[in-house]
């Protein structure tokens, strides 16, 4: 009994996150926006590349594992891109995704503001293996449908503005979400949601420079499709002459959970670490969530005067 119990609780839950979205399992948003915001790419005057890699419920089997690749850089004083590629395993459930945004940036008087756009490209296929488990049944056309991959195609808007010590931003994933290799015998009905799936954020930047000390406050809300309402408060420390980073993230919505960060910021390179554990009865058979990321940072941008100079 207690078996199919536990068989229970890890079907509901791969099943919600395997229907879930990036932007809402991605915890090291606190270093680098682009994870969740098309409109911070570009937005800092260097290049960056991150490497990510994420964890849940280690140890159990068929955790979900997330790995990334994501570069997002400046391509002219206004101009910034991106793109990304992430590979996440659930069970027998495997996701590729390829994400490419575009952002141009407003130097208004007394704010910086960007607006971006992404487009990605999904696929969703289960492994051949999940045909010969006990419960599939013979002729279910979704599993076969599935077997052979869902091909997604979707679309995302972000802002993201910067006013002295204070940021923000708002994305809005999910606002054109359809398959692009529809199957007669399955519906495939495009999805909108405008304004239905968000995150929303702010933060401040204070700068203790009596103690050589930098400390970030922030709030995160989310409402991500087929993910629990959540909202992430954050507190990130920077120290040892802006080398060494820590954090502190609760997250209210899900089962309630709190991560804790460790990381340092060494010239042009960046490694992270984060540890999460969840206050849900489930947190009793993993080991817990594991993210690291790695990143590295090139290059800059030109403003239209120093390009002018360049050309004389």
């Amino acid at each position: 009994m207690k078996r199919l119990i536990l068989f229970s609780i890890l079907t509901i839950a791969l099943a919600t996150a395997a229907q879930s979205q990036n932007e809402g399992v991605y915890r090291h948003y606190l270093l680098s926006p682009t994870f969740i915001n098309p409109a911070y790419s570009g937005f800092e005057d260097e290049h960056e590349l991150i490497f990510n890699y994420n964890n849940n419920w280690a140890t159990f089997p068929g955790s979900p594992k997330l790995a990334t690749a994501a570069w997002n850089g400046p391509v002219g004083e206004r101009i910034g891109i991106g793109a990304q590629i992430s590979s996440e395993s659930i069970a027998s459930l495997q996701t590729t995704k390829v994400q490419l945004s575009y952002a141009f940036k407003f130097l208004l008087e007394s704010v910086d503001l960007s607006i971006g756009l992404a487009t990605s490209y999904e696929q969703v296929r289960l492994k051949g293996e999940a045909l010969l488990d006990p419960f599939f049944e013979q002729g279910d056309l979704a599993i076969i449908d599935a077997v052979g991959g869902l091909k997604v195609f979707d679309a995302a808007l972000g802002v993201h503005g910067q006013a002295q010590e204070i940021y923000f931003g708002l994305t809005l994933p999910n606002l054109i979400r359809a398959r692009v290799d529809s199957d007669p015998n399955i519906d495939t009905e495009a999805e909108s949601s405008f304004f239905e799936n968000f995150l929303i954020y702010a933060g401040y930047h204070w700068d203790m420079l009596d103690y050589n000390f930098k400390l970030e406050p922030s709030i995160v809300i989310k409402n991500v499709r087929n993910t629990p309402f959540q909202v992430d408060f954050n507190v990130k420390s920077i120290f040892f002459e802006d080398q060494l980073v820590g954090g502190l993230t609760y997250t209210m919505g899900g089962g309630n959970r709190i991560s804790l960060l460790l990381g340092a910021e060494l010239t042009k390179f960046d490694i992270y670490y984060s540890y999460t554990s969840s206050f849900s009865q489930f947190q009793q058979y993993n080991n817990g969530g594991h993210e690291i990321s790695i990143g590295f940072t090139f290059g800059s941008r030109k403003t239209a005067a120093e390009e002018a100079e360049a050309g004389n």
